[in-house]
């Protein structure tokens, strides 16, 4: 299996040393090649989940296991170059750098990221900016199409881009690395559907075409209909309904539960 969670458990505890059990054994194994979606209820540890795959969150229990590799211990950084990507929630391009060099550094290439590369081996220093720039432009060509503006705008600030836009330019800044799963925190959240219609055109074509993964958190139903070919349903702390996503959404328990219908 491309991505096995298993038997993960997390559990905190409060000022008033009250205990709460927030992830009580969850299990999912994600596909390659497909786009799941991760649903429930605010609150229910979603976004715990992705921290505790990315290595932000250690205080669990269980096992994450990426293409054979144990996550456990691991640091996010090593689990960043082992090919997992993330989109945060709310998380926006930086605004205090331009475009350009906000996609330069998703790259997970390291040369020239030393200040003394710059004197020891100027030329090739500058030889690995060119081709990360050549770079970040074939991929705002592949996402947003030939003669896109962001083409024409890579050297400003991000800050001048829209809250949409930068959403947008955070999904085509993944692909500057080498990832073969893609953790997305409410794509859409706070955007606009002219923009969702995009969102949606990128994560399909990052699946079809670049051979990507996708595992994403969601509360747009609609949005998760059109994209995800599977959902699983967390609550309780568990899995508690996996399959398709039609079925998922369709199933008695769930819409009762969380849809409220």
């Amino acid at each position: 299996m491309f991505l096995e969670i298993k038997d993960i458990k997390l559990s905190f505890t409060n000022a008033r040393k009250e205990t709460f059990n927030l992830l009580n054994g969850v299990n999912l194994n994600v596909e390659a090649g497909k786009i799941t979606a991760l649903v429930g209820g605010n609150g229910t540890g979603k976004t715990t989940l992705f921290n505790i795959i990315c290595g932000f969150e250690k205080r669990y229990t269980g096992d994450i296991i990426f293409e054979g590799n144990n996550f456990n211990k691991i640091s996010p950084h090593k689990i960043s170059l082992m090919g997992i990507g993330r989109l945060f929630q709310g998380g926006q391009l930086l605004p205090g750098l331009t475009l350009m060099e906000n996609m330069k550094i998703a790259s997970d290439e390291t040369v020239g990221e030393s200040p003394v590369s710059l004197f020891t081996r100027p030329l090739a220093t500058r030889a690995f900016e060119m081709e990360r720039e050549h770079k970040a432009l074939d991929v705002l060509e592949q996402v947003f199409g030939p003669d896109n503006k962001y083409l024409s705008m890579v050297n400003q600030e991000a800050s001048s881009f829209s809250y949409g836009e930068q959403r947008l330019l955070s999904l085509a800044r993944l692909l500057m690395g080498n990832d073969r799963l893609l953790l997305l925190d409410e794509p859409t959240s706070g955007v606009n559907p002219v923009y969702i219609e995009t969102i949606e055109r990128i994560i399909k074509e990052m699946v079809e075409k670049d051979g990507i993964t996708v595992l994403l958190i969601e509360h747009n139903m609609q949005f998760v209909r059109k994209v995800a070919d599977v959902c699983a349903y967390l609550e309780d702390g568990v899995i508690t309904k996996i399959g398709p996503t039609a079925e998922v959404l369709d199933d008695k328990s769930v819409r009762n539960s969380y849809l409220g219908l």
